[in-house]
């Protein structure tokens, strides 16, 4: 697929520099050369808000020191999560140093943490971030860093054109979410694929990761999604593929954040060759996310439902799997769901349950299973004309705000909307409240998919050319040398 022109991608990407209108506040945050010692100075438009608040229950322990530069000269110190600008005057500025070499270690699974990777420093925004809670519609937070000669930075909002020194515009949205910011000796990608230019950065790594197969790898998996209805789903995201994870796959643990801006994050044995990321299925699934806002936790069946579905037909479609191949990873899901606990629980309270009854494989793949019969009646209602494709991408040019959270009937309306169907809510009625995992063998008669215990068989059936169509080729195709075991 031929890349798009690269004016058009800063263009789609770069936010231009602020309107006179706007009211934007001034942060400038330097660190020194070993990341330890940082210090922000923030500069506010007009009146200042009456305090800042903070997401990391660890900011006050790592906040050494402030004060107010300008007006009645004052020391400022934070109340757990809130520092009070009380006598801060009109376009006032306070200035305060964060010890991020006291910052507490740690390493959780919603991705807000803070670390070491290698000589780099990987931490959680909310540990020194310091602003107001709220935006108005004509507010806005642009922060510029000043770093030590071969230091780079990553985080998570949209770059600013033509600034000195890297400049970002935070956003009014997502503040409550996790997000996270990486320091260190790396040089920050561009990755360009059709609607976006992602933002690739490999961090430190013992041995080093292979940063150019690392991209090729993260290219492969962008373009395999972009690739779903002609364009990325989000512009501009972060991506950070941190090396040192101790497992045996390329890829243990990877996710997606929603704190400012979309950002995907993944932990990697560097030491694998580049052929076993390409062929492996978590990044796929992880960008895979980004075709759909932040849903509710409560309707979690829907985003790694999707995700799920969509690792495996993107995979054959760019040629990195065989579609026999994806239809026997299907029926494997299928089977670990239908085995999966709580085998009695609808899908609801399966869901409900997975964080603290562990039942992730029955949410997964009860959710891959409702997106597949609903692609194919949308495929069948239409003569082939509609698909899950296609109302995704009627979707994503309506309503991919980051800041709204959906549910998933109202996700689910929306689609049918756009489809002019009634396919989404009508499945959406029948599993949601149904016990147990959904009886498949209706579906599999008629795409010609016959169960042999734990194997398939694909043949003949109603609908073979519409199971076909699902996988068939797609207009980006995964180069031969990432999957020959090239590194």
């Amino acid at each position: 697929m031929r890349k798009p022109a690269f004016a058009a991608v800063l263009a789609a990407c770069l936010l231009p520099a602020a309107h006179a209108d706007e009211r934007v506040h001034r942060y400038t945050v330097s660190i020194d050369e070993a990341l330890s010692a940082m210090r922000v100075e923030a500069c506010f438009a007009g009146a200042p808000p009456a305090a800042l608040v903070v997401e990391s229950l660890d900011a006050q322990a790592v906040f050494v020191e402030g004060k107010i530069v300008q007006g009645s000269p004052r020391r400022l110190a934070p109340n757990g999560a809130e520092l009070s600008l009380k006598g801060l005057p009109e376009n006032g500025c306070i200035d305060y140093a964060v010890n991020m070499a006291g910052a507490r270690m740690k390493h959780d699974h919603s991705g807000n943490s803070t670390r070491r990777v290698g000589r780099d420093l990987f931490t959680e925004v909310g540990l020194w971030f310091w602003r107001p809670a709220q935006l108005t519609p004509d507010e806005d937070i642009e922060i510029a860093f000043r770093l030590p000669a071969g230091i780079g930075v990553s985080v998570p909002w949209r770059p600013v054109a033509g600034a000195a020194i890297p400049t970002y515009r935070v956003g009014r949205g997502a503040f409550d979410r996790p997000s996270a910011a990486a320091f260190g000796r790396f040089t920050e990608m561009p990755v360009e694929v059709p609607g976006a230019r992602l933002r690739l950065s490999v961090l430190d790594g013992s041995p080093p990761a292979d940063v150019e197969g690392m991209r090729r790898w993260i290219e492969d998996a962008a373009q395999s999604i972009a690739a779903i209805y002609g364009r990325f789903p989000v512009p501009s995201p972060q991506v950070l593929v941190l090396p040192g994870a101790r497992a045996q796959e390329p890829t243990p643990w990877a996710y997606v954040l929603r704190g400012g801006q979309a950002a995907s994050h993944f932990y990697v044995n560097q030491r694998r060759p580049v052929s076993e990321y390409v062929e492996d299925w978590t990044a796929p699934h992880e960008l895979s996310h980004l075709l759909l806002p932040t849903i509710d936790y409560r309707d979690s069946w829907l985003s790694e439902g999707l995700a799920t579905y969509y690792q495996n037909v993107s995979r054959v479609r760019s040629g990195a799997i065989t579609a026999e191949d994806a239809w026997q990873r299907i029926h494997a899901g299928f089977q670990r769901g239908r085995k999966g606990e709580p085998k009695e629980a609808t899908l609801a309270e399966a869901t409900a349950l997975m964080q603290t009854k562990g039942g992730y494989m029955r949410v997964y793949w009860q959710g891959t299973a409702i997106l597949l019969a609903a692609d194919v009646e949308l495929r069948r209602l239409s003569d082939g004309k509609q698909s899950l494709d296609t109302v995704l991408e009627a979707f994503g040019r309506c309503c991919l705000d980051p800041d709204p959270e959906w549910r998933a009937r109202d996700v689910f309306a929306r689609f049918d909307q756009l489809s002019g169907t009634n396919v989404f809510t009508t499945l959406l009625a029948a599993q949601i409240d149904a016990k147990g995992f959904p009886d498949l063998s209706g579906l599999y008669r008629q795409l010609g998919l016959r169960a042999l215990g734990g194997k398939l068989e694909v043949g003949d059936g109603p609908l073979a050319t519409i199971r076909d169509a699902i996988m068939a080729p797609g207009p980006y195709r995964t180069p031969r040398a990432l999957l020959g075991g090239s590194s």
